[in-house]
């Protein structure tokens, strides 16, 4: 239960940062503060890997270690990269609830992303499982009828390019786990990875001055409670994952949506929410869930 536990926690601190980002927009003059969520989640997994973790440095520098250290690196772009900046370019777009919702997706990908990476088959429930958590989806993103389709058809794409950029992510830290059995250490290398990549990026696309100035020029207040926020997610799943499955570790990621709603209706107010819809779709993706736990 412990691996459940942490990511139950992740989920409530990735519902608290997509609100962040909404908020954070209004004065993003750059990034919105990708590059410092990176940052800050390679010193925090930094810290608790010099701190307590498992592994020294002279225990991986060795080659049957390398291919997990790789897997660290693509599950750090993965998950760093391509997954958070989809999050927030879609939360910018359709909103913290919806971005939410679609992420609710990642378990429908990672069971075949864990059939090819892993060997792990989904059984009849698994299946259904999954399937029903589509249907809670599509409950909350489809529009009655009589109602304009306010939701821009871009920002569904990139909400679910995000929810498949963090199923390949935890597939790819199942497989470092099992070889380097550290998720300190995974996550640091993960981090220092993607903003390696982030940046060279941002120079090459933008040039020196230019693309500097983009990943570094978003720090105000809620900048920094986003890039916390978020990697706390990330660390907490990395943890997770070393006594939960894969499948389970992304279920539970996806009652983010449920967190962040919470924050909108009590809090922030800054998005328009469907309530009934949302308690539908939410009892019916919980259904889901609870299916997908029911498999042995």
């Amino acid at each position: 239960m412990t691996g459940e536990i942490l990511a139950t926690l992740a989920a409530f601190a990735y519902g608290l940062a997509g609100v962040f980002i909404i908020q954070g927009k209004a004065k993003a003059r750059g990034d919105n503060g990708v590059f410092l969520s990176i940052l800050l989640t390679f010193g925090m997994s930094l810290c608790l890997w010099v701190g307590w973790g498992k592994v020294a440095v002279s225990d991986i520098m060795v080659p049957d270690l390398f291919p997990a250290m790789a897997a660290f690196a693509v599950a750090g772009v993965l998950a760093n990269v391509v997954g958070r900046q989809s999050m927030y370019r879609a939360t910018e777009m359709v909103g913290a609830v919806r971005a939410g919702i679609m992420r609710r997706m990642t378990p429908i990908f990672a069971m075949p992303c864990a059939v090819v990476l892993l060997g792990q088959y989904p059984d009849a429930l698994h299946i259904a499982g999954a399937l029903i958590i589509l249907i809670g989806v599509a409950i909350y993103l489809v529009q009655p009828t009589g109602q304009s389709l306010a939701i821009p058809k871009i920002g569904l794409v990139v909400g679910v390019m995000s929810a498949l950029a963090y199923a390949l992510a935890y597939c790819f830290r199942g497989i470092g786990l099992v070889s380097i059995p550290d998720a300190a250490l995974g996550a640091s290398v993960g981090a220092l990875f993607a903003a390696v990549i982030l940046l060279i990026w941002a120079l090459g696309a933008k040039g020196a001055k230019a693309g500097w100035a983009y990943i570094t020029i978003d720090r105000s207040r809620q900048h920094w409670q986003t890039a916390l926020a978020l990697s706390a997610g990330q660390l907490l799943q990395f943890f997770a994952l070393k006594t939960a499955s894969v499948l389970s570790v992304a279920v539970l990621g996806t009652l983010e949506v449920l967190f962040c709603a919470a924050f909108v209706l009590v809090i922030t107010r800054c998005e328009t929410v469907a309530i009934i819809r949302l308690l539908i779709a939410s009892i019916v993706t919980m259904g889901g869930t609870t299916l997908l736990f029911l498999s042995p």
